[in-house]
């Protein structure tokens, strides 16, 4: 390279068609500078045809522009394309106004052109940590990462808390669906918790497999008593250990392996051994709890039904509907919704924000709800919460263990649907006797309290 500095016409300096950086920012500030103390410092160029390509002083040309005619150069010589782009890269990275997407883009661009981390790290002097961070950020779809930058602002902190799941197709997803830094920090928390629990189900589950013991979905019921060696103590899934290895094969050799079963919760593993059924005849009362346990079921895959339809209501209930309510009549209906939270423990919330824990079904629709708290209408927000709290809720069941009726729970419903009955919504008789009380699912016998 020449080093000595020529004067130019600006009228034969043109961009480098390569340069990585594309936006040049707010020039008027370089622009009165120049028009009060000239260019200070030389760009850099390289010859093309009767003029020059700019490799470093972009700004500075632009900036330029009308206010004066000839510029400082250097002329650098027989460069490759690769070397001219190179070099606008490193001087480009070392800029401290650059965005984090402008540093990701350009470190990538010095690895396609043959550079390592440890390379780039020594040209631009960022920590090779910095860099693998910024070039995880390509790895986000352009698209969604637009559109989460104008919810909020996205920090290096969130691009590195993103950089920890490794599923791609994932990241996207919880930069999809976020509204803020917090929220974020929470998906991205909560994602990691449920694949470490994951792998190391799967990682016991290998050797619960080898071992011949068999999962089921509960151990617990008539037929299971807890398997002694284990008490009344989980394997626990926040951690793999291999002293519960050892001590899972060294149970395994005291039993048959079809005696033993296992079952997963969220945290743990619980095991237990299958008790052979009885011969004799079953008793009244063993009977009495079949069919305890039977109606019960039915009843959960009741309230199931039921709040399919809501939700099937919900988020198809024209908008136009709710404007026709007068002033009253929208206060009254949505009093009633929040008198309904209040019963059930419910609290009025961003649906982005709810627990749905294993709800891989919910996981699935809430692309569609999260849709509906950004652009709907504030009463069917409202019932959409309502909705949650009694289809999500765990304490709100039909009945308790004995099959006694849950007076609360039913009357929850039973508000709720005359809410929504004078939009329209209808429900089989089967399922409307369910929540008015009066469905044949509640009858066990004399012991079992229909009312």
């Amino acid at each position: 390279m020449n080093n000595n500095i020529v004067m130019i016409e600006r009228s034969k300096l043109k961009p480098h068609p390569d340069n990585p950086r594309k936006d040049l920012g707010d020039l008027t500030e370089l622009a009165d500078s120049i028009a009060e103390h000239g260019i200070m410092q030389n760009l850099t160029v390289v010859p093309d045809g009767d003029g020059y390509r700019v490799l470093i002083g972009h700004r500075r040309l632009a900036a330029s522009e009308g206010v004066i005619d000839e510029l400082p150069c250097v002329i650098a010589e027989n460069l490759t394309e690769r070397e001219q782009v190179g070099i606008m890269l490193v001087e480009n990275m070392q800029r401290s106004d650059l965005t984090y997407l402008e540093q990701a883009h350009g470190f990538q661009m010095m690895l396609d052109l043959g550079d390592t981390v440890q390379t780039i790290a020594e040209k631009t002097g960022f920590s090779e940590k910095t860099i693998k961070a910024r070039l995880e950020i390509n790895k986000l779809d352009e698209d969604v990462l637009a559109e989460a930058s104008e919810r909020f602002q996205l920090s290096i902190n969130d691009f590195m808390k993103l950089s920890k799941v490794k599923d791609e197709a994932k990241r996207n997803e919880i930069l999809e669906t976020v509204d803020s830094s917090v929220e974020l920090a929470d998906e991205v928390e909560s994602y990691l918790e449920d694949l470490k629990l994951e792998t190391n189900f799967n990682k016991y589950k290998e050797i619960l497999d080898e071992v011949g013991w068999k999962e089921v979905e509960w151990c617990t019921g008539p037929y299971f008593e807890r398997l002694p060696e284990f008490g009344y103590g989980d394997i626990r899934l926040d951690k793999f250990e291999i002293d519960n290895v050892r001590r899972i094969k060294a149970v395994a050799e005291d039993h048959q392996k079809d005696e033993v079963v296992y079952s997963r919760n969220y945290r743990g593993i619980s095991f237990a051994m299958k008790v052979k059924k009885a011969e004799k005849k079953k008793t009244k009362e063993e009977l009495r709890q079949e069919t305890i346990k039977k109606k019960s079921q039915q009843l959960e895959h009741a309230r199931a039904e039921i709040c399919d339809e809501y939700i099937r209501f919900i988020t198809e209930l024209p908008k136009e509907r709710l404007e026709e309510l007068t002033l009253n009549e929208y206060k009254n209906i949505a009093g009633k919704c929040i008198d309904i939270l209040g019963k059930n423990g419910g609290i009025i919330s961003n649906f982005s924000n709810v627990y749905v824990g294993n709800l891989k079904t919910l996981k699935k629709e809430k692309l569609e709800l999260d849709a509906i708290f950004k652009k709907g209408d504030p009463l069917q927000k409202l019932f959409l919460n309502v909705w949650y709290e009694l289809a999500m809720s765990y304490k709100n069941k039909f009945v308790s263990y004995d099959l006694s009726q849950s007076k609360p729970t039913i009357n929850s419903h039973a508000a709720f649907y005359s809410i929504l009955y004078r939009f329209g919504f209808r429900l089989p008789e089967n399922l409307r006797d369910v929540i008015d009380g009066v469905s044949d699912l509640y009858d066990i016998d004399e012991k079992g309290a229909k009312k």
